[in-house]
């Protein structure tokens, strides 16, 4: 954390991550190229991604948050 944001927001940053954002991204990506591969529709390319996206930013978002429980 940068010295401005930890002036402005003091420990209320601490421990956020996007990180849970790059593996829905990723998640996205990966189903975009399955679906291209398996030669899907739009309609069920779309769905494919949607559903990766949400698996793989839910399952990091709930890796880090058990962390934190610690």
């Amino acid at each position: 954390m940068t010295p401005v944001l930890k002036e402005k927001y003091g420990n209320a940053t601490k421990g956020r991550s996007v990180w849970h954002l790059l593996a829905a991204i990723a998640g996205a990506n990966a189903g975009l190229m399955l679906g291209m591969l398996g030669t899907l529709n739009w309609q069920e390319c779309l769905i494919l991604m949607f559903a990766l996206a949400a698996l793989a930013g839910g399952a990091v978002f709930t890796f880090f948050e058990m962390r934190s429980l610690n």
